[in-house]
């Protein structure tokens, strides 16, 4: 499995790596995945400055406030959810 490594300089500038996929972003919030995993940043007057897919690289500018991981949650298949 790749690694990610998020690097934040100076509350403003932030490198991530092993990003999957960018599923959304705005000013406010930037919604990606990263092995697997959602990344949720929120901040203000934030841009995805760089997205290199060749080195799965992300660069995000502006006001960062918080950053949140959530873990996939495995999905059981239909009838061991039925007979659990």
């Amino acid at each position: 499995m790749k690694e990610s490594i998020v690097t934040i300089e100076n509350q403003n500038i932030m490198t991530i790596t092993g990003v999957e996929k960018v599923v959304s972003f705005s000013p406010n919030q930037v919604i990606l995945f990263t092995m697997g995993n959602e990344m949720q940043i929120l901040g203000k007057d934030l841009q995805t400055t760089k997205l290199d897919e060749e080195k799965s690289e992300l660069n995000v500018n502006g006001l960062i406030l918080s950053i949140k991981w959530t873990q996939k949650k495995e999905k059981l298949p239909l009838i061991k959810r039925i007979f659990k």
